[in-house]
């Protein structure tokens, strides 16, 4: 018998999963790794991401789960491996010294946040939420002419992701400018000020400046000024951005507990920062529509930018 003949629509991922391991790594199958899995809140994405997290890893995981406001020091002796969901989860745990390894994931690569929780440690690693500077790029140049800008808004100058868009646009020939805004109740209106009328709004994830304070009055300015919006949720696209490129929980839970998985296999990676490796795209026909923008389907887009 093939024991590797594995039918891709016969035997769950998980299930295969604890099948490789008996047969390629039968030892680590009968130990137990203890992970802390600490939650930046109790809202819906925290626990559902967990559940994802869980159902992902293979059984040799166990999991237990605490939100960071109910951290103590001793909390985490009894832990092997630590993984921190969210922004303030990062940020709390980052206050501690912690000799196990910490993976930071579901967090945006944010200036402040990496500083706030930096990873000084070789057992660090970093899940972002946000995708690599060259996908926005691609996505960018699968819609719109040499003629339109990109404009990145920004509370903080020359951080590593606009450094990495700037080099990425120059190097696709694509207009580019980084528009600092300065995180105040007027955000919106000081914002769309500063753009023109070839100006495509590149909204990614920064808390200061789309929240749910301040996303609606952005989208509703922008909008009445035809100026597209390209995001970084679903949930934008639907709110009114043309469209969105995103990974969804799904992926990034899959991605954290592959990486937990090869950590407790093979020990320290190599690589400390990822990106999502899968992703989706959302429309809004409306808006497009509306915009007088014709734009390709999504699978054609995605075609275009993989």
């Amino acid at each position: 018998m093939d024991y590797f003949n594995f039918s891709e629509k016969t035997i769950p991922s998980i299930v295969k999963k604890v099948l490789i391991c008996l047969l390629i790594t039968p030892a680590l199958c009968y130990s137990q790794e203890k992970v802390l899995t600490v939650l930046s809140g109790d809202n819906k994405i925290y626990q559902h991401f967990y559940s994802e997290l869980e159902n992902s890893l293979i059984e040799n995981h166990t999991l237990t789960q605490i939100q960071s406001q109910n951290l103590q020091h001793e909390t985490f002796e009894q832990y092997d491996l630590i993984i921190s969901i969210g922004s303030n989860a990062a940020k709390t745990i980052a206050e501690y010294e912690v000799d196990q390894t910490v993976i930071y994931t579901l967090i945006p690569e944010d200036e402040s946040l990496l500083h706030s929780a930096p990873c000084k440690r070789k057992n660090c690693y970093r899940v972002y939420i946000n995708q690599p500077a060259i996908r926005y790029v691609e996505l960018f140049n699968a819609l719109f002419t040499d003629k339109f800008r990109l404009i990145l808004a920004s509370t903080s100058a020359n951080t590593k992701l606009s450094k990495q868009l700037l080099a990425a646009a120059r190097n696709n020939n694509i207009l580019y400018k980084e528009i600092h805004v300065e995180p105040n109740r007027s955000i919106a209106r000081s914002l769309i000020s500063q753009l023109n009328n070839n100006d495509i709004l590149l909204a990614l994830p920064n808390p200061a400046i789309y929240n749910a304070y301040h996303s609606k009055n952005i989208i509703l300015s922008a909008y009445h000024k035809n100026i597209p919006i390209i995001a970084y949720s679903k949930a934008f696209a639907n709110a009114g951005a043309l469209i969105s490129l995103y990974s969804s929980i799904e992926n990034i839970a899959e991605q954290t507990s592959d990486l937990a998985i090869s950590i407790y296999s093979n020990g320290e990676q190599k690589q400390k920062e990822y990106y999502p490796d899968e992703f989706s795209i959302e429309i809004n026909s409306s808006v497009a529509r509306s915009l007088n923008i014709s734009i390709d389907s999504e699978d054609t887009i995605m075609r275009k930018i993989k």
